[in-house]
């Protein structure tokens, strides 16, 4: 395809993204055939301006990237409909034949400066025809001493190596995902299962967590609700192995804590379906039904096929979950010897993603941060108080996942847990609402950061709110 494929005629039922890269190659067109006062031109880059405000000023800048045979804007990936393939195409073509990774542009630009907008678009036209054009731009640009725009040269293999991570990521949360599933319906089914995948599946979260433990802690705030058993099972082993790890706990060990995560509720599967699935509270009898799933868990861990000596290790920590710190709870025991290490651990992993998920018999989820603090007032009684602390501290209070009101009037996606004394101010990401009645990724953000003029915190949270409300699923901003 040629430059001259594409319509230059202005879509406004676009998304402003699209229109934003429409009306930056336009720009880069129309410069070739017409003179600087030319009125469709002229009108190319105050549209270019314009967005750029609307979109950047969102998050303080805006950049167009070139990986891979695909466009980024924002690091989304623009995806190709009918009315932008020749667009995407013809832009990519012109990135490459200038060697050009990204441009970043900034929205301190008015329209009284279209004049330098054009100034850009004239070197880029050029750069194609130099020995080395991105060289050559670079310090063109420098020598404009423009303040709005770089070239972007390094950051590229950082950006592919940050999305590759997180393909990775979810490839591996969707194995375990499946692992776990298959196990249940082998065992509902009575057919012979075997722990060697969910081991070698294991192995591979552990390696996950060692490489980059925040993204993998961010695979636990993934919700579905029509899918919350088997999910809830495997981000009790994310968050229990986090934990493990953050107490200095072998590879080994973390490899057998996931494997006890992933099985403590495989009991399950005896538990009646109208039980289960039941919208409302338990009468008594059936709570009772439910709380055999316990001693089910070890029934059924004991069918899988494996080393006795491998499997003899799993079966306390998933029989002690709902025991608790100080062994009330169930199921009743005559033992007077503290739970095991893994068994308190899963518990306080257990409790925390259970009410912080939306359930059948309970739509709305507690906020993150107050189920640590319904947890803490538990602590000594149902918890172990110390790895009760590990976690709080570990996740902050404001955990990866929560859903934040600033008092900026602002919504916020915390990204980092908080590195300040008392825990209070995590790195957000603050949200922005898009075309579809929806939200969007915004800029990154320390609540730590203060107004240099006042000494006052320029964010402050207002109170953490629950995701599903805002129709928003965490994961999706966090990997």
């Amino acid at each position: 395809m040629t430059d001259e494929n594409i319509s230059l005629n202005t879509d406004d039922q676009l998304p402003s993204r699209e229109q934003f890269v429409r009306a930056f190659y336009k720009i880069l067109q129309s410069l070739r055939i017409h003179r600087e006062n030319n009125q469709l031109l002229t009108e190319s880059v105050h549209d270019f301006i314009r967005l750029l405000h609307r979109i950047g000023d969102e998050q303080g800048s805006l950049t167009v990237r070139f990986i891979r045979g695909r466009l980024y804007l924002q690091e989304e990936r623009l995806l190709y409909r009918r009315e932008t393939v020749n667009l995407f195409d013809n832009l990519m073509s012109y990135f490459e034949k200038r060697g050009l990774q990204g441009i970043r542009f900034y929205p301190h630009i008015e329209n009284k400066d279209m004049t330098e907008v054009l100034v850009l678009a004239a070197i880029l036209n050029q750069a194609e025809q130099k020995k080395e054009p991105l060289a050559w731009l670079s310090h063109e640009i420098q020598e404009e001493g423009f303040s709005w725009v770089e070239i972007i040269k390094s950051d590229a293999k950082s950006f592919e190596s940050r999305r590759h991570k997180s393909e990775k990521a979810l490839k591996t949360y969707a194995y375990a995902l499946e692992s776990v599933q298959e196990i249940t319906q082998k065992l509902s089914a009575g057919s012979r299962v075997g722990i060697g995948r969910t081991l070698r599946i294991t192995q591979n979260m552990v390696d996950l967590m060692m490489e980059d433990e925040p993204l993998f802690l961010a695979l636990s705030t993934i919700r579905m609700y029509d899918d919350y058993t088997y999910r809830h099972s495997l981000n009790v082993a994310i968050l229990s192995m986090c934990i493990g790890k953050y107490i200095g706990l072998s590879r080994r060990s973390l490899e057998q804590l996931g494997l006890c995560g992933l099985l403590h509720d495989l009991g399950k599967i005896m538990v009646p379906k109208h039980i289960l699935s039941k919208p409302g509270k338990l009468t008594q009898e059936e709570f009772e039904e439910m709380k055999k799933h316990v001693l089910n868990s070890v029934r059924q861990i004991v069918k899988i096929h494996g080393s006795s000596e491998r499997k003899a290790k799993l079966l306390l920590p998933p029989f002690e979950h709902h025991l608790r710190y100080d062994l009330s709870g169930y199921p009743q025991t005559h033992r007077h010897e503290p739970l095991t290490l893994f068994g308190r651990i899963i518990a306080i992993a257990d409790v925390y993603d259970a009410t912080t998920s939306p359930r059948v018999y309970r739509r709305n989820a507690m906020p993150p941060d107050q189920a640590l603090g319904m947890m803490s007032a538990h602590a000594g009684t149902h918890f172990d108080p110390i790895l009760l602390k590990v976690f709080i501290n570990m996740v902050g209070v404001y955990p990866i996942g929560t859903l934040l009101e600033l008092d900026s009037k602002e919504l916020a996606i915390v990204v980092r847990a908080a590195d300040n004394p008392d825990k209070t101010r995590p790195t957000v990401m603050l949200l922005s609402s898009d075309e579809n009645g929806g939200f969007k990724k915004g800029k990154i953000a320390d609540l730590n950061e203060k107004d240099p003029r006042t000494g006052d915190h320029k964010r402050n949270i207002v109170r953490s709110l629950v995701p599903s409300d805002y129709a928003i699923q965490p994961a999706a901003f966090l990997l």
